[in-house]
C-alpha cells in the first residue's frame, strides 16, 4: 500500500498496488472532480509534486506533453509506484462537491433486456443489495476480462434494488457481445456509484441537453426532479436522426405533467419534425442556439457524445454561462468502431 497525500489540503489515503489513484480516492470518500474515468476527458487532471507513478495508460492526447514533463497527470488511470504528494489543481470557479456515496461493489441479476432501437437496449437488473446514489451518476460493469463499461443509471435513486440502463450497442464491443449471451437470471458484477454530472440545488433554471444513450443520466435527473417538486424551469433538447432513434418519449411525456415548468425539443437532424410533437429540425446545437440568447441565468446538464457535449458547452459558453455551472457526461466510445446511428 502507498500513502498519498493531497495538497493544499492534506487529506491522506492509501491505495493499493493495483488500484488507481482516483478510484483509491473514491473508495475513501475523498470527493474529486471527474467524467468518464477511462483516460480520455482529463477532467481528474492535477500535478505530481513528489514520488513514483506509473501513468503509462493514460492517452497521449489527454495530457499535452509540455503538461506531462510538468507532472500532470491523470488520477482515474495513473498508479503509485511510492507514497505520493498530488496538488489538486483549483482555480476560482471550481465548484466544491457536496459529499456523495463511496462506489460499492453488486452482483446483478438480469431481468430483461429488449431493444428500444436497432442500436439501444434497455438492460434491467435486480441488485443483491439496494444502492444509494445521486441521480445522474453511473455504474461500471465489470467483464470477465477485468475491463470495465461505464453505463448511466435511467431510473431515479428511490427506484430500490432494480436498476434500468440504455446500452448503446457497439461493433466490436465488449458489452455488446456479452448482451448477446444474456438473458433473464444471468448474473452480472457492477460498481457504482460514479460520477459529478448531478442535477444541483442552485433553483436556477435548466438546459439539458443529449443525444442517443445520453437521455439515461438526464432522464434519472428529471424523474427524481418530479418526485421531490423541483420547481425550476427545465428545457430539454433531445437529439436523433429521426423520429425511430428517439427513445423514452413516453415516459417524458407522463414526466411533463409532473413538472411544473418543463420542456422538452427533440432536436431530428435528418428526419421530418412533423413525426414527434414538440420536435424541431436541426441538431441539437443549432436549435439551442436559435432558442437561447442568454445563457448567463442557467445551469447545464450535457450528456452524449464527446462532439456533442463540447459544442454545446462552447455555445452556451458564448451566450454568458459559466463554464463551472456546465456538468457534462461525455460517452467516449470503447473501441473503435464503423460508425452507428445515435
Amino acid at each position: 500500500m502507498a500513502r498519498v497525500r493531497l495538497a493544499p489540503g492534506g487529506e491522506e489515503f492509501l491505495v493499493g498496488a493495483d488500484e488507481d489513484i482516483l478510484t483509491a480516492a473514491l473508495r475513501h470518500g475523498v470527493n474529486l472532480q471527474y467524467g468518464c474515468r477511462h483516460g480520455n476527458c482529463s477532467s481528474c487532471k492535477h500535478w505530481l509534486i513528489d514520488g513514483d507513478v506509473d501513468d503509462s495508460a493514460a492517452s497521449v492526447y489527454a495530457i499535452p506533453r509540455d503538461e506531462r514533463e510538468d507532472g500532470a497527470i491523470l488520477l482515474c488511470c495513473t498508479f503509485a509506484k511510492s507514497d505520493l504528494v498530488i496538488e489538486i489543481h483549483q482555480h476560482d470557479g471550481v465548484e466544491i462537491l457536496p459529499p456523495m456515496t463511496p462506489p460499492s461493489r453488486r452482483r446483478a441479476t438480469v431481468l430483461e433486456q429488449r431493444a428500444r432501437t436497432p442500436n439501444l437496449v434497455e438492460l434491467r437488473v435486480e441488485l443483491d443489495e439496494p444502492l444509494s446514489f445521486r441521480a445522474g451518476q453511473y455504474a461500471e460493469f465489470t467483464l470477465d476480462t477485468g475491463e470495465r463499461r461505464s453505463y448511466s443509471l435511467v431510473n431515479p435513486p428511490s427506484s430500490g434494488r432494480e436498476m434500468t440502463f440504455c446500452v448503446k450497442r457497439v461493433q466490436n464491443g465488449l458489452f455488446s457481445k456479452v448482451l448477446d449471451h444474456i438473458g433473464p437470471g444471468s448474473t452480472l458484477h457492477l460498481e457504482a456509484p460514479f460520477g459529478t454530472m448531478f442535477l444541483r440545488d442552485t433553483g436556477r433554471p435548466v438546459i439539458a441537453a443529449a443525444i442517443g444513450s445520453g437521455i439515461a443520466p438526464i432522464l434519472s435527473i428529471l424523474t427524481d426532479a418530479a418526485e421531490h417538486n423541483r420547481d425550476v424551469p427545465i428545457r430539454f433538447y433531445y437529439g436523433a436522426r429521426c423520429a425511430a432513434d428517439l427513445v423514452y418519449l413516453d415516459e417524458i411525456a407522463q414526466l411533463s405533467t409532473r413538472l411544473t415548468d418543463f420542456r422538452f425539443i427533440a432536436c431530428l437532424s435528418q428526419g421530418a419534425p412533423d413525426m414527434v410533437p414538440n420536435s424541431r429540425s436541426g441538431r441539437v446545437t443549432r436549435v439551442i442556439a436559435e432558442d437561447i440568447r442568454d445563457a448567463s441565468a442557467y445551469d447545464a446538464y450535457l450528456c452524449g457524445a464527446p462532439e456533442m457535449c463540447d459544442a454545446v458547452g462552447r455555445l452556451l459558453e458564448a451566450k454568458g454561462l459559466p463554464e463551472a455551472r456546465i456538468h457534462a457526461d461525455k460517452f467516449y466510445p470503447a473501441v473503435e468502431s464503423a460508425p452507428v446511428p445515435t
